[in-house]
């Protein structure tokens, strides 16, 4: 695994290399700030397969560079590990939002630490299989379209990150005992439907509009969602914030039959929302204990009856 690890601490960049050596990831490029980090981007002869980057450094920061990457097509999902002795909720969210797939804090934990390279190694992994697979295929059509159930990657929408860096990020939250987050779950059914009469391209460009749409309803609620699949999109926030399944369903539907806010041009369709009730984390539950996003997905259950949670791991990092 080539990874590339920005500190503007000499004495933290010579920690962060001894650890990953040590622990036999020996491709390891330095960088002491935002801007150098670009450059060592530009000029690597091959691309990296992880970054490691400080929040706080003079001029560019941490966040700043992670959406500079996360504009390269290339690095589009290759995993970003943020490392920052900032650990209150803003900062968290803000690095998330930048496109962070995972965070860990200063003093490092060398289990912890490590914990976090290699679920970033195995993502990367199996990226790059799915990148061989497709090009593989003779052309586009060839490939095998992926199932129903199967997530999909939305890029470019307000606050919608990927499974496992909503799973990462929830885990924070626990661990810092955040416990006024909220998550629901809604299912838009006749996603099945245009996914079955459409291309994968299609599928993921009105995904992605569906997505817009929560996440404009969403605004002010300082919330995340992911799509997991099957339909279903997870939300989590501020429970206070978040809207209510009876408050937000009219507004939705209207948006959502909106053309000029979702638009399917090989299946046409009406869409329809099933929304769950907010569930919330309980005192109990700790770092790597999702069941509560779980329980969101079980109250949307219980009004669509039986969607399930595919599509989404339940270890960091998944796809």
């Amino acid at each position: 695994m080539k990874i590339l690890a920005v500190d503007d601490d000499e004495l933290i960049r010579e920690i962060l290399s001894a650890t990953l050596e040590a622990h036999g990831y020996t491709d390891v490029t330095l960088a002491e700030s935002g801007e150098d980090a670009l450059q060592k981007i530009a000029a690597s002869p091959t691309p990296f397969d992880g970054f490691m980057f400080d929040i706080q450094m003079p001029g560019m920061d941490g966040t700043e560079l992670c959406q500079h990457v996360r504009q390269m097509e290339h690095y589009r999902n290759t995993p970003v590990i943020m490392i920052t002795a900032m650990n209150n909720k803003e900062y968290v969210d803000r690095a998330f939002m930048a496109g962070a797939t995972d965070y860990v804090t200063k003093p490092f934990d060398t289990t912890e630490l490590m914990t976090r390279i290699r679920l970033a190694d195995r993502l990367q992994s199996e990226s790059r299989k799915a990148q061989q697979a497709s090009a593989a295929a003779p052309t586009a059509a060839a490939a095998p379209k992926p199932p129903f159930k199967d997530p999909v990657t939305v890029k470019e929408v307000r606050g919608v990150v990927k499974s496992a860096a909503l799973d990462n990020y929830v885990m924070l939250m626990l661990e810092q005992k955040q416990f006024a987050m909220g998550a629901f779950a809604l299912r838009i059914p006749e996603l099945e439907m245009v996914h079955s009469g459409s291309d994968i391209e299609e599928f993921t460009y009105v995904v992605t509009d569906v997505a817009e749409v929560i996440s404009d309803v969403l605004v002010g609620a300082q919330a995340f969602l992911s799509y997991i699949g099957n339909g279903v999109f997870v939300c989590v926030g501020a429970k206070s914030k978040l809207p209510t399944a009876d408050s937000m369903h009219d507004e939705f539907v209207m948006m959502l039959n909106d053309p000029d806010l979702v638009y399917c041009e090989e299946v046409a369709t009406g869409f329809t929302a099933t929304i769950g009730e907010i569930a919330a984390p309980k005192l109990f539950e700790k770092r790597g204990d999702l069941r509560f996003l779980d329980r969101a997905v079980e109250k949307l259950n219980e009004v669509a009856g039986g969607t399930q949670r595919q599509g989404s791991g339940r270890s960091a990092f998944a796809a």
